[in-house]
């Protein structure tokens, strides 16, 4: 095939998409609306995703985020170890100090394991208090871990715990609130009383637990 044959079979080519585009405009402008409603959509989609999967702060609680806050001991002293988690591995920090995470390790019969050296010494009492956290006895970790206006936690006997507020925090309204939501948390069977007050404020609400 020479040059004339293949510009004539081009032009030839051209002339039919013209004539079948202008047979079937209509087709194309609503092919074009709706291609341009899919990418728009798309976009509102992408931008309100984007906004729901941002990164949380650190020690801030998610409602995919398990966080649990206790006291372990260390060779300096009683330190406040919080611990966050969204999965299997566990994120530690002592007295807000971020020292590693740990995991149960497969390898090991589901031991608890980590590679970082600074939070190595504490696993097994991390371990420990994890352990517990589910039973009454450990409740106040898991209180002070989804609530940042509780401030402490203090039992008064084997039924009654007691809970300080932050200074800031509106009674009135967080204590309703904290009745209403506070059963989520509990998975054990036990009956517990808890104690919720200001620092330094007689007054006090009590929380019925089973």
């Amino acid at each position: 095939m020479d040059r004339k044959e293949v510009t004539s079979l081009i032009s030839e080519v051209e002339k039919s998409v013209i004539s079948w585009a202008k047979a079937h405009r209509s087709e194309l402008i609503i092919g074009g609306i709706f291609g341009f409603s899919l990418t728009a959509a798309y976009l509102i989609f992408s931008k309100k995703h984007f906004k729901l999967t941002k990164p949380l702060k650190p020690l801030e609680p998610g409602l995919n985020m398990e966080r649990y806050i206790f006291e372990i001991p260390t060779d300096s002293g009683i330190k406040k170890a919080v611990v966050e988690t969204s999965g299997e591995c566990y994120g530690v920090s002592l007295d807000g100090k971020f020292i590693g995470s740990m995991w149960r390790d497969e390898n090991l019969g589901l031991q608890w394991d980590t590679l970082d050296e600074e939070l190595a010494p504490h696993v097994w009492d991390i371990a420990s208090k994890l352990s517990e956290a589910f039973s009454r006895q450990g409740y106040p970790s898991l209180l002070k871990g989804a609530y940042p206006e509780i401030e402490s936690t203090q039992w008064k006997s084997s039924e009654t715990l007691q809970v300080i507020l932050a200074k800031e925090t509106d009674m009135e309204v967080f204590t309703p609130f904290l009745k209403d939501e506070v059963l989520n948390l509990v998975d054990f069977e036990e009956h517990l009383d808890l104690m919720v007050k200001k620092a330094d404020d007689p007054y006090f609400v009590i929380i019925g637990i089973n």
